[in-house]
């Protein structure tokens, strides 16, 4: 796991966390961040990107609103997310994922980016 907007996101992810590692087809895994919003920052609206390679290929990123993804508004201070999903079966090889937040604005909050081989 990797942050992999560190030096140009407003947010700082202190620590994240997937589970288990590596994922098991078929099978539930948790992933999760705490992060930290500067002093003076509130953020009520945006968009969430999700992106997704296999082995290299790419395939078309979804972009949803920010606020429908997690709770807003986001204000200073220390904030944990998670969430719980089932690894899909049939998929082997080399998974990237990344998930990116921006503002309204299209300013960089948060980016994650997680790297599996299954």
């Amino acid at each position: 796991m990797a942050d992999c907007g560190a030096g140009k996101s407003i947010f700082q992810i202190v620590d994240q966390s997937f589970s288990p590692e590596p994922p098991v087809a078929g099978q539930p895994y948790d992933y999760w961040f705490y992060y930290q919003v500067p002093d003076g920052v509130t953020v009520d609206a945006g968009t969430a990107k999700y992106s997704l390679s296999l082995n290299g290929i790419p395939f078309t990123p979804s972009t949803e609103d920010l606020c429908s993804q997690t709770a807003c508004p986001k204000t200073a201070g220390y904030h944990n997310e998670s969430s719980t999903d089932t690894w899909p079966s049939g998929v082997s090889g080399k998974v990237v994922t990344k998930l990116e937040w921006f503002d309204a604005n299209g300013n960089l909050l948060l980016c994650s980016q997680t790297t599996e081989r299954v």
